[in-house]
């Protein structure tokens, strides 16, 4: 049997989100299949118990319930004061962690370190994805569409306050959004039709970001979103959806607090053309490729009445994995969680078949001259 961890949680403004992700997935699993172990990250630990299946573990956590454990090679390992108790070999990681340190890299590079196969994308396409500015810039070099931004850091504006108001008047009119550049879930995004309404958007970003990114506000436009994920022979491409509530920009309220039904939050499949479906899912397929991407990842686009189609933003760990938009497809939660465990462990293997260290004779021809090193 496999022995699967499943990561999530984490220092993030998206953490509680990440819980119901993790909840939601291992109930899910394929139990005759999979030892399913939870790994719940917080406040810079993690920790493990049956219990942190339940959600209603995390509306009263004690920790006293749990196992504190770390990483050591491919190995959960726990102890008892200070003796080692129990290692706990992992043989691949499902990842639910939403921003913050489980989706920006961070968490993959420790998974990449120790040797373990993960289910998201890998160090660099998450930590590039993870910040807005760099993903734009990437996006415009594969002359895909994106809408006009402006980037700063919250120090320059404080420092340089009309200045930096300055530039952005200088090269975008109102409506802007402004928004922290590594954030999900909508979290200190703010539209801004003034110069005041946009001085309190920016300090509203400031609280949760270092980097600020203001946008052009597009006018008569609606989202759409598609999935994509790499099943071990080809990318599988989603169905594409039509988020509703639409305001200026769906809120984390709308997204997750409101409590309606999926079928009001979201027109899935979208009532769109043929060929406006086929575009959306085309470019998915193309970004998903040329983004280096792995695992499941939900692309989100903002297209105006007139048909033009401009990317918005990449989730490399989209909330609930995006298992809904495959649904209509035939793929259930279950078999989209095989084919990401499945993916994942073939391309560790191919991955490790790569030579990675080269011995070109260095160290063995390397002469020292009275204790000190000589200089190349």
């Amino acid at each position: 049997m496999i022995n699967l961890a499943v990561f999530f949680g984490g220092r993030s403004c998206e953490h509680d989100v990440s819980v119901i992700t993790g909840v939601q997935a291992m109930a899910n699993v394929d139990e005759s299949k999979y030892n399913v172990i939870p790994v719940y990250m917080k406040n810079g630990n993690m920790y493990t118990s049956n219990i942190l299946k339940n959600i209603d573990f995390y509306k009263t956590p004690d920790f006293r319930r749990c196992t504190k454990v770390w990483l050591d090679g491919n190995n959960l390992c726990s102890r008892s004061k200070k003796i080692m108790v129990k290692k706990q070999p992992v043989d691949v990681v499902l990842v639910c962690c939403h921003g913050g340190e489980g989706e920006n890299g961070v968490l993959q590079a420790m998974l990449e370190y120790n040797g373990i196969p993960y289910t998201s994308s890998g160090v660099t396409a998450s930590s590039i994805c993870m910040d807005k500015v760099i993903t734009k810039q990437v996006a415009e070099g594969l002359m895909l569409n994106v809408v006009p931004e402006i980037s700063f850091l919250g120090d320059d504006y404080l420092k340089n306050t009309a200045e930096v108001l300055r530039h952005i008047s200088t090269f975008l009119e109102y409506p802007l959004i402004v928004k922290p550049s590594s954030q999900g879930s909508s979290i200190g995004i703010r539209r801004a039709h003034t110069e005041e309404e946009l001085k309190t958007a920016i300090d509203v970003a400031i609280e949760f970001d270092r980097k600020i990114i203001v946008e052009s506000a597009l006018v008569n436009f609606f989202e759409l979103n598609c999935a994509a994920f790499f099943d071990g022979e080809k990318v599988q491409v989603s169905e594409v959806e039509k988020p509703l509530l639409w305001h200026d920009f769906l809120t984390f309220e709308d997204k997750y607090i409101n409590g309606l039904k999926s079928d009001e939050k979201r027109e899935l499949p979208a009532k769109i053309s043929k060929e406006m479906r086929e575009k959306i899912r085309e470019l998915t397929l193309s970004v998903y490729t040329d983004f280096d991407l792995s695992g499941v990842v939900r692309v989100d686009y903002l297209v105006t009445d007139d048909g033009k189609i401009y990317m918005n933003e990449i989730n490399t760990v989209p909330g609930s994995l995006a298992f809904y938009l495959f649904e209509p497809m035939g793929l259930s939660f279950t078999a989209l969680i095989d084919a990401l465990i499945e993916s994942a462990r073939t391309a560790f293997i191919k991955k490790n078949k790569l030579r990675t260290v080269y011995d070109g004779g260095v160290i063995s021809s390397f002469q020292s001259k009275g204790g000190k090193q000589l200089q190349k």
